[in-house]
């Protein structure tokens, strides 16, 4: 869950790192820093975002070489002295890191008893320590010998001091490697390198790559090999005051461009699906609850058995066998969950489908069939058009297993339906309320968890949501003129159980605002959505003005929603 780059350039690299650094803040911002290479290593580091990291490198560093790090604390405190890049006792190695090491306590007493004195409370600069004691006038040899000690997930950036390469090992967590006009660059990400490199390659699991400032080699296994060249097809973030507002108003074009990805999935797929007599969904945060709408929309409209799992909890999920198909819905494709279960499912013969908005992740080569959303970068962390994209991209795989035809004016009608639905339908702001609950019925239930948890990641304010029909069966002891209840109702069959729940809440004193389809439902405020042809596509709608409201609460409570605290865009550690 860090960002990371690195630069060889036959010209001086400080604002380029620094600018690829900005981009990369998203997977990572708790602390920053950057590593100029040379006769000797200069580094740059604190605690907080590269914004206060850019004011403590000075304006003229002369580097040409140099690597750089966001991070997201899994070992040790956010802090300078735990900030990457880290020093190797005697300086002669800078190392940046994504993962987490997993023998790192046995690697560090190890080390520790032969006298190293390590200066941070992180698992990463144990790989520095590694290099250095490795090294025996062969970097290349060093950073084999150090890669075979590390167990875990373990993607690291070096340099030497008097070096003017930059050696690369992924394992674990992606890597993406390209030529630029003056020299070469790699991130974990290839929003980095977009302004820079017109393509990219994307290193493979237990790749080493060395780049220097007019070549890159990779090795697999200590041979040279050669990765596919592959053109940019990723939009850069668009600059703006808050991502989310802009992500959120992108929604109707990113769902076009999804239909149109869709066209192009592949036939061998939709037939192996009619084959499989169940569907397994796995998923993690909120693209699990685009995994619920999932299983809703396969099991009511294309009659295909669905199960939906957590994705960290996939060693426990029993009844998978070969004749199950799996789908693995990630924005990032990185998320380490996922791909862990993505694993599990291919090693008993599964055939497997990814949904995911990065279309040259890790999870598009372990997959077998993608579907890729093209919404465009996504920089906030809380996810909005991509859940959106998520949910419609299984619509889609429903409505072509059952038989009935997606049409060109339908999707128009769709993002007509969204934008007005952005521009128009807006819940009161109450950042005062000190409990909130979202409830639901059926598939609205599924809307009420996605906008609890938007709710929580970007307010910080403790909530949650059900079923309308289990409030009395325990919940609505917590109901009283404190509370704020936003009810999701788009099922006319459902219009008498959810206003008996609204009676029920404000009988109580409950603040009751409906997010509604199906009219008035007793609610103080109601937000109408306009009409739909098809109303399972109604989640797609009534997601959006909780969003938004959880959004101006953010803003109102002074939070920066595009980075909450403690989290990050893309979890690559488990």
């Amino acid at each position: 869950m860090c960002g990371i780059i690195g630069m060889a350039n036959e010209r001086k690299i400080k604002d380029e790192l620094l600018h690829g650094l900005k981009l990369l803040e998203y997977r990572g911002y708790d602390s920053t820093g950057i590593a100029i290479g040379g006769e000797n290593i200069k580094v740059y580091k604190c605690d907080g975002n590269v914004k206060r990291l850019e004011k403590s490198v000075p304006k003229d560093e002369d580097g040409y070489i140099g690597i750089g790090h966001t991070r997201w604390a899994t070992h040790g405190e956010a802090s300078a002295k735990n900030a990457h890049p880290h020093l190797s006792p005697n300086g002669d190695f800078a190392v940046v890191h994504n993962g987490i090491i997993e023998n790192c306590d046995s690697l560090k007493a190890r080390l520790e008893k032969d006298g190293d004195v390590f200066k941070s409370d992180t698992d990463s600069e144990i790989i520095a320590h590694l290099l250095e004691k490795h090294y025996d006038g062969d970097t290349l040899q060093a950073v084999y010998k150090t890669c075979a000690e590390l167990i875990g997930s373990a993607t690291f950036l070096a340099i030497r001091k008097g070096e003017n390469e930059i050696y690369c090992s992924r394992k674990g967590t992606a890597l993406v490697v390209g030529k630029c006009e003056n020299g070469t660059m790699v991130a974990s990400d290839a929003l980095a390198l977009q302004g820079y490199c017109d393509c990219e390659r994307v290193l493979l699991d237990g790749d080493v790559a060395v780049l220097g400032s007019d070549d890159i080699r990779i090795f697999s296994n200590g041979i040279e090999v050669e990765r596919e060249i592959i053109p940019f097809v990723q939009s850069a973030p668009t600059k703006c005051d808050c991502h989310m507002q802009n992500e959120i108003d992108e929604t109707p074009t990113a769902v076009g461009n999804v239909f149109k990805s869709f066209r192009t999935l592949s036939n061998d797929c939709i037939a192996e699906l009619n084959r499989s007599p169940r569907i397994a969904i796995f998923a993690c945060g909120t693209a699990y609850h685009a995994g619920l709408y999932g299983k809703y929309v396969l099991e009511t409209i294309a009659d295909k058995p669905t199960d939906v799992h957590i994705a960290s909890e996939c060693d426990d999920v029993k009844f998978l066998s070969p004749d199950v198909f799996g789908i693995f819905i990630s924005q990032s494709g990185e998320t380490a969950d996922t791909l862990h279960a993505l694993k599990k499912c291919k090693s008993i013969g599964m055939k497997t489908l990814a949904i995911t908005n990065a279309p040259l992740s890790t999870i598009t080569f372990l997959s077998d069939y993608v579907i890729r959303l093209n919404a465009g970068a996504e920089i906030a962390v809380a996810a909005t058009k991509s859940y959106v994209c998520q949910a419609f991209a299984v619509y889609l795989i429903a409505m072509k297993l059952s038989g009935k035809n997606v049409t060109d004016c339908s999707v128009c009608k769709l993002t007509s339906a969204i934008d007005s639905v952005i521009n128009s339908c807006e819940i009161t702001e109450n950042a005062t309320a000190k409990k909130l609950f979202f409830i639901g019925k059926g598939a609205d239930e599924i809307t009420a968890k996605e906008g609890a948890l938007k709710f929580k990641e970007i307010t910080y304010k403790m909530t949650d949501a059900y079923p309308s029909g289990e409030l009395k069966h325990g919940t609505i002891a917590l109901i009283d003129d404190d509370s704020l209840v936003v009810a999701v109702a788009t099922n006319a069959r459902d219009k008498q159980r959810i206003s008996l729940a609204v009676k029920e809440l404000k009988a109580r004193h409950a603040t009751v605002v409906a997010v509604s389809a199906i009219g008035e439902i007793g609610a103080d405020e109601t937000v109408h959505l306009p009409p739909l042809d098809d109303e399972k596509t109604y989640p797609l709608l009534s997601i959006i003005p909780l969003q938004k409201l959880a959004l101006k609460t953010s803003l109102a409570l002074g939070i920066n929603p595009d980075k909450p605290r403690n989290l990050a865009k893309s979890v690559t550690v488990v």
